[in-house]
């Protein structure tokens, strides 16, 4: 295996561990602002370490940076919201596989990357997968969870938006740290947003009851992050995308280790879904 698709695989499991943390967190939005916070102070930290200046090819790559950022704002709102609403198993598996079939069709019209029948099975193992996770749900009509639901199914798309932005900025030969910096600080006042009400409260009260817990998830994120766009800058989009969501698979693993109840159906739902993902990166 090539360095990319080992970079993407270590990117989804930190992926899923620091979701998995942010869901095990009491306020989810003042935890997130401060996993992101210090995500973006440690990513500025490594550019003069790694000798990596703030640098842009040209204005169109600082805006499509900008642009990312925007995506990864409204992405980390629904993200709260989605956590909250409904279980790390069932969430995660809803947002990830949207987003991976969303940005492969996009790759496969738009971007001329070579689809063939194994990837179209996979697109459908995915879809039937996140039919799965919802089949008890409207079989027994509990409009309520399935009303909780759309915030994954609306996060989806906001995933999808910052793979594609990053992929579009990375084509433009954009440094990945000062690219994540970016988006990182756009992203922060739609954090802040999320925790408009009582913020200074609420962020002490986070920072007070899980200091250790914040500092884990902030490294694993800017890990995950970084390590993904630099697995994406020598990886096409569609396939960087497909790899990097077998971390629904940990994810499936961390809502156990959460005690959290998933059904049969769901699991297999989850796991129908990340079959899909494989089949998709081949």
């Amino acid at each position: 295996m090539t360095l990319g698709p080992l970079l993407l695989l270590l990117s989804a499991l930190l992926h899923a561990a620091w979701n998995g943390l942010a869901k095990a967190s009491k306020d989810k939005e003042s935890f997130l602002f401060l996993t992101i916070l210090l995500s973006g102070l440690l990513t500025a930290a490594s550019l003069p370490i790694s000798g990596t200046g703030f640098i842009f090819p040209d204005n169109r790559a600082f805006a499509i940076a900008v642009l990312s950022g925007v995506f990864e704002g409204f992405y980390f709102l629904t993200l709260s919201k989605a956590l909250r609403a409904s279980s790390l198993g069932k969430s995660y598996a809803i947002m990830r596989g949207g987003a991976m079939v969303l940005v492969w069709m996009y790759s496969t019209v738009l971007l001329g990357e070579r689809a063939h029948g194994l990837q179209f099975l996979g697109a459908v193992f995915v879809l039937l997968g996140i039919l799965a996770m919802n089949f008890q749900d409207l079989l027994k009509g509990k409009r309520q969870n399935l009303k909780n639901d759309i915030w994954a199914y609306i996060s989806a798309i906001f995933i999808a938006g910052y793979h594609l932005a990053y992929h579009e900025a990375l084509t433009e030969n954009t440094d990945p740290k000062p690219l994540f910096l970016v988006a990182m600080i756009v992203s922060l006042p739609f954090l802040l947003y999320g925790i408009r009400s009582a913020p200074w409260q609420r962020l002490k009260a986070t920072m007070t009851s899980h200091p250790a817990r914040v500092l884990l998830c902030g490294s694993f994120a800017t890990a995950s992050f970084l390590i993904f766009l630099y697995g994406l800058k020598v990886s096409a989009p569609g396939f960087a995308i497909s790899l990097r969501n077998s971390s629904i698979f940990f994810a499936v693993l961390f809502s156990v280790f959460l005690k959290e109840s998933l059904t049969r159906t769901q699991i297999l739902g989850a796991t129908t879904i990340g079959l899909g993902a494989l089949l998709l990166s081949l």
